[in-house]
Formats: C-alpha cells, sequence, structure tokens
C-alpha cells in the first residue's frame, strides 16, 4: 500500500471506532458562552461566518485550560508548547516532517470526522458510494455557465453562482 492509502485507511478506520463516543462529546462552557454572545451581537462579525465562529470554538475547546470561558496568551502559549513536545518523537525540540504530520493529522482530525459525519446521510458509520458522490451529482449542471455540458475555468469567473450562462456581454 502507498503512504497516503495507508494513512488514509488509519483514519477511516479510527473515525469508525471514534465515532459514538465523538458524537456524545459536548462543547465546553466556553465555547457556548461563546456561541450564545455570538448570537446576541446577532451572528455575525467580521469575516468570520459559520467556519470563523467554529475555529473560535476550538479555540476554546483546546487552549482553555481552566474551562473559565476565556482565553490568555499565556494558556495558548502553555498549550502549543505542550503539543510540540508531545508530537517531538525525537525530544529535538523541534518537528521533522513526519512529527509534524502527526501534529497536522491529529490537528485536522476534528474537522475529517465532521467531513464524515456530513457525507454519512443515514449515520451508520459508513460512508457509502452513493452517500460520497451525492454532492457532486449535479455539479457541472449547476456550476456550467455556458451550457455546453462541461466545465472550464471561464465557467468558474462568470457571472453569479447559480447563474446559467453568467454575464453575457451586451448586444452590438
Amino acid at each position: 500500500m502507498t503512504t497516503r492509502a495507508t494513512t488514509l485507511a488509519i483514519i477511516l478506520t479510527t473515525v469508525s471506532l471514534a465515532l459514538p463516543s465523538y458524537a456524545q462529546q459536548a462543547p465546553r462552557e466556553g465555547g457556548e458562552r461563546l456561541m450564545k454572545a455570538h448570537a446576541e451581537r446577532g451572528g455575525h462579525h467580521r469575516g468570520a461566518g459559520r467556519r470563523g465562529m467554529e475555529r473560535m470554538m476550538q479555540l476554546f475547546e483546546n487552549y482553555d485550560a481552566n474551562e473559565d470561558g476565556s482565553l490568555t496568551q499565556a494558556e495558548i502559549d502553555e498549550a502549543r508548547a505542550a503539543q510540540l513536545t508531545t508530537f517531538d518523537a525525537d525530544g529535538s525540540g523541534g518537528l521533522s516532517l513526519d512529527e509534524y504530520q502527526a501534529l497536522w493529522l491529529d490537528a485536522m482530525r476534528e474537522r475529517m470526522v465532521d467531513q464524515f459525519q456530513s457525507h454519512d446521510d443515514d449515520g451508520d458509520g459508513i460512508v457509502t458510494a452513493e452517500e460520497f458522490g451525492e454532492r457532486f451529482s449535479r455539479i457541472v449542471e449547476r456550476m456550467d455557465r455556458n451550457g455546453d455540458d462541461a466545465l472550464s475555468r471561464e465557467d468558474m469567473r462568470r457571472g453569479e453562482r447559480g447563474q446559467r450562462g453568467g454575464s453575457q456581454p451586451p448586444a452590438e
């Protein structure tokens, strides 16, 4: 097996084993307070959107060591130093590519689990070919702006999303 295939197999196996416990985890109090404050401000803050909010929640889950609902730079710095130590397998004080890969995979695991769950429509812990292909099943139809039943770079630049044919130049 290639390294990529092996890594993917390990990730998928880990996900399938961890899904039951992951589904039962609740966000920490700090994250709940952040969500409430966000909603009270109308649910928007500069450029963050849903992903920004998820990142903020993740910051609290990862770094709010005393779980008081606020983050200090010291908490963040201590947690980051602990991460480095955890993944510095050879004790060199730095991370090799392999060590960094382990850190990265650990950090991205939650996003990967979220994506897995978003594909697993029936919640059975298995992403079928149908579930996996669902989001892309009509992508050409949805994004083809010039009606040629194929996507090109031009289709990506033309008009607004979902507007078949895009913006046409004025007739002369």
